[in-house]
Formats: structure tokens, C-alpha cells, sequence
């Protein structure tokens, strides 16, 4: 029979209990602490392997490395690594699409590529073998595309008439979101006129040559121009701050002064007291004191005097400064109104005075941010003209240029409102709608449908233009502006494959 414990025993036994559990929970967590650490340390190593890969990628590990780092809690990490699970989801959909592309890219080098060299000839199979590994992956593609790329330099350069033609309109296409002022804005103009006209590769070489010259000769002039402004603000600056150091030392010098004479006033009304005090009968008081009372006057007029000088030198040192400050403010505000022209010009097309794509992007990344902000509705739209390249062979670019002129005048006249509408490039527009898709394709059609009733007329010939767009809207989480601009592109690719003056919705 067991001898029953004591309640001191039972005490005993119990307090080795809990020193246990004690001592295994703070087993349980140190091990939790050094996991947790380590898992910390391991995701900081897994976010800088994975830098620059994906943009939307490191936003969302960069959000995950922050709460880690602040030990949040499960329910704050789980919504933020679903999004990021997301994102590697999407991510890996486009690397896919990607390598798939590179892979046929390197197919057709790989036919395309004709080594005159037994060494390139060798270079060129052991490349072919490498591809032939059944692989997709970037680090099994970069260095294949790295030595076709070290073979294709090896290969003579032939500029077709055709790849003459394309440079010759991208170039066109470029200079139509620069302009300049004065003299440049005329040589821009031959240059334009120029590049409507067949080149050759020699010719097309010298017109861009012009153009370089042309632009690093504007970028001097916008150097020289603002070097000057800053050399006289700087002057300006100097002359008020040494209109102020001048009105520091003369007031200083005046205060000297003023100590000077009130030194000297108070001695002049001691002595008038000794004089009176010292003094026996009242003739001495009279002719004393009046002694007294005369250079007391000459000190009182000597104080009058020089507060009135320092009045006047006062006010002619900030009549001065005020002076120069005006003129640093015009300086100023001259510099802020071309700096204000520049910037405009930057941001608008040349030819159809719509905003250019900079402008575009730039509002697109504003509205994007009031979207995710706010959730509020945004829609893009892109609108591009039928058959554009038949007009600028058929009538030449003047045709085409009055041709977008006239298309962009209606596209701002029916759209203004409701959206922002600017040229992205060529014979494509970009529009941003605060609105859902509906009511954009409502707008899109509406102005589709007038495009097509404009009469366009080019040598006696009656012409009809109509255009094609696609429409895209932000829906998702994980939606960007690329991805959105990408589902919009995508829809016109779809209308004008339909048969084109038709908008399309984004599926």
C-alpha cells in the first residue's frame, strides 16, 4: 500500500512540474524565435534574388520584408502573402509567355544567322545543341542569346529598303513630340519635310546626325540660358546682401553716435545741476545756466540731425534692396514662365496639339493611384486609324498629318469632357476614362461613328476613314496600368482583326 504523499511533498512535486513546463516552454520559444528569425533572414536572401525581376514582385515582397521585420501578426501577413502569392502567379504566366517567345526568337536566329567562319559555323551548332536540351528556363536561354547576339555582330550589315523605310517613319513619328523656337523650329520643320521624302540609308543617317546636332544645340542654349539666370540671381542676391551688411554698419555707426550725445546730454544736465547747486546769487544762476542751457541745445539739435540722417540712409538702402528684390522677382518669374512653357511643350504633341504619351503616362500613374486609393472607376481606351499607312503611300504625309489633325480635333471636341485624350504615337490615341467600361464604349463609339462621317478629300478623291478601338477597365487587385494597357491593346488587335471601325471590349 503506497504511503500517501504529504501536502509538502504534493507542493514539491508540483513546483517540479511547473519549473518544467517552465523551462519547456521557453524551450518552445527560443526554437520559435530562432525560426522565426531564420525564416525573416531566409525571405531578406529570397527579396534580393529576386530583385529587378518583376516590378509588381518587389513591391509586394518589399511590403512582406517590412511586417516581417516588425513581427506582425499572422492575420496582418496572410492577406499581404496571398497578394504576393498572386503576383508569382501572374509573374510566372509571363515568364512563360516570355520564354516561349524567346524561344522561337532563338529558332529563327538560329535560321537566320549565316556564318561565313568554320569558328562561327562550330559556335553556331554548339548553340543549336545547347537549344535542343529540353529546358525553359532564363538561366539555360541568357547565355544562348548572349553568343547568338556575339555572332550576329560577326555578320554584315545589310539595310534593306524596307528597314530604311521603318527607321525613316519612327524617326518621323519621334520628332513629332519635340518642338522648338526660333531658328531650330525652322531647321526641325526641313527636316520633317526631309524625312516625307524616300532616303536612302546614307541620306537617312545625315538627316539624324542633323537632328542630334539640333537637339544637343537646344539642350546648350537651355544650359547657357539657365547659367545665365542663376549668374544673376546670384548677383542680385550679392548687391541686396551688401546693401544689408552696409545697413548693419551704419546703423551700427549711428548707434555709436546716438550713445556719443546721450552720453553728452547727460553731462550737460549735471553740470546745469552744479551750476545751480554751486551757485550764490542769481545773476551767477542766469549766466551760468544759460551757458549750459545753450550747449544742451547744440547737443539736442546734433541728436535731431543725425536721427534725421539715419532716417534717410535708412530709407535709401531699402529703397535700394526693394530695388533689387523687384528685379530678382522678375528675374524669377521670367524663368518659372519658360520653365512653364518647356514643361508644356514636353507634354504636348506638336502636330495635333493633343498631350503626347508622357503626358498620358504621367496622368494614367495619377489616376491609378486614386484608384487603388479610392476605388474609384477607371477605364483606358485606344483608339488607331484604319488603313493609315495607305494614306501616307497613296497621298503622301501631309495627307496623313491632316488627317490626324482633323481626327484629333473630333476626338477632343466629343471626348474632352468625359475623358482625357492625348496622341501616344503614330496614328494611335490614348484615352483615360474616370468611368466604367460601358459608359467609355458608349463615348468611343459614339465618337467612332463621327470619325466615319467626316469627308476627307486628297486629289480630287473622296475618301472615307474610320478608326478602331479597344477598351479595358480596372477590375482586379492586381491590376497595373501595363497590365490594363496591355487587355486594351489586345481588344483592338481584336477589332481591327474583326474587320476594323468597331470597338471591342477587353475580355
Amino acid at each position: 500500500m503506497a504511503i500517501p504523499e504529504t501536502p509538502q511533498e504534493k507542493i514539491q512535486h508540483l513546483s517540479k512540474k511547473l519549473q518544467q513546463s517552465i523551462q519547456s516552454r521557453k524551450q518552445l520559444e527560443d526554437h520559435y524565435l530562432r525560426d522565426s528569425q531564420r525564416y525573416s533572414e531566409f525571405m531578406n536572401e529570397l527579396c534580393l534574388a529576386l530583385s529587378g525581376v518583376d516590378t509588381e514582385l518587389d513591391r509586394s515582397l518589399h511590403k512582406l520584408r517590412g511586417h516581417l521585420q516588425q513581427n506582425a501578426s499572422t492575420a496582418v501577413l496572410e492577406p499581404i502573402m496571398q497578394r504576393l502569392s498572386d503576383t508569382i502567379s501572374q509573374h510566372t504566366i509571363r515568364l512563360q509567355t516570355q520564354l516561349k517567345r524567346t524561344n522561337e526568337s532563338i529558332r529563327q536566329a538560329l535560321v537566320s544567322i549565316k556564318p561565313q567562319h568554320n569558328d562561327s559555323k562550330n559556335k553556331l551548332e554548339q548553340i543549336a545543341n545547347e537549344f535542343e536540351q529540353p529546358a525553359m528556363t532564363v538561366s539555360h536561354y541568357l547565355p544562348l542569346v548572349n553568343q547568338l547576339l556575339a555572332l550576329s555582330y560577326q555578320q554584315p550589315a545589310v539595310q534593306t529598303e524596307t528597314d530604311v523605310n521603318q527607321y525613316q517613319a519612327q524617326l518621323l513619328d519621334l520628332l513629332s513630340e519635340v518642338e522648338f523656337s526660333g531658328s531650330a523650329a525652322d531647321i526641325l520643320q526641313q527636316v520633317k519635310m526631309a524625312l516625307q521624302k524616300p532616303q536612302t540609308s546614307d541620306t537617312l543617317l545625315a538627316i539624324i546626325l542633323k537632328v542630334m546636332r539640333l537637339v544637343f544645340s537646344n539642350i546648350n542654349d537651355e544650359r547657357r540660358s539657365a547659367q545665365t539666370f542663376l549668374q544673376q540671381l546670384n548677383a542680385s542676391l550679392e548687391s541686396v546682401h551688401h546693401a544689408l551688411g552696409r545697413t548693419i554698419n551704419h546703423s551700427a555707426d549711428f548707434a555709436d553716435q546716438r550713445f556719443n550725445l546721450n552720453q553728452q546730454l547727460k553731462n550737460d544736465v549735471s553740470e546745469i545741476n552744479v551750476c545751480v547747486t554751486e551757485a550764490c546769487e542769481l545773476h551767477d544762476i542766469k549766466e551760468s545756466v544759460g551757458l549750459q542751457l545753450q550747449k544742451l541745445n547744440e547737443t539736442l539739435n546734433q541728436h535731431l540731425k543725425l536721427h534725421e540722417q539715419e532716417r534717410e540712409n535708412f530709407n535709401s538702402n531699402i529703397q535700394a534692396m526693394e530695388q533689387k528684390l523687384q528685379e530678382t522677382e522678375a528675374q524669377v518669374t521670367h524663368y518659372r514662365q519658360e520653365l512653364a512653357k518647356q514643361k508644356f511643350r514636353s507634354l504636348q504633341d506638336s502636330l495635333t496639339k493633343l498631350p503626347n504619351r508622357s503626358a498620358f503616362e504621367e496622368r494614367l500613374n495619377l489616376e491609378f493611384q486614386r484608384w487603388t486609393e479610392n476605388e474609384t472607376e477607371l477605364t483606358i481606351a485606344i483608339i488607331d486609324v484604319d488603313h493609315f499607312k495607305n494614306i501616307n503611300d497613296s497621298f503622301g504625309h501631309i495627307a496623313g498629318d491632316k488627317t490626324l489633325q482633323v481626327i484629333s480635333g473630333t476626338l477632343s471636341k466629343t471626348l474632352k469632357d468625359p475623358a482625357f485624350v492625348c496622341r501616344y504615337g503614330g496614328e494611335e490615341f490614348a484615352i483615360i476614362f474616370c468611368s466604367d467600361e460601358q459608359t467609355a464604349y458608349q463615348h468611343i463609339d459614339n465618337t467612332r461613328d463621327k470619325v466615319a462621317s467626316i469627308p476627307f478629300k486628297f486629289k480630287n478623291e473622296d475618301i472615307r476613314i474610320t478608326v478602331s478601338a479597344g477598351i479595358a477597365e480596372f477590375k482586379y487587385n492586381e491590376d497595373t496600368t501595363f497590365a490594363v494597357f496591355e487587355r486594351a491593346d489586345e481588344a483592338l488587335y481584336e477589332a481591327k482583326n474583326s474587320g476594323r471601325n468597331r470597338v471591342i471590349t477587353a475580355k
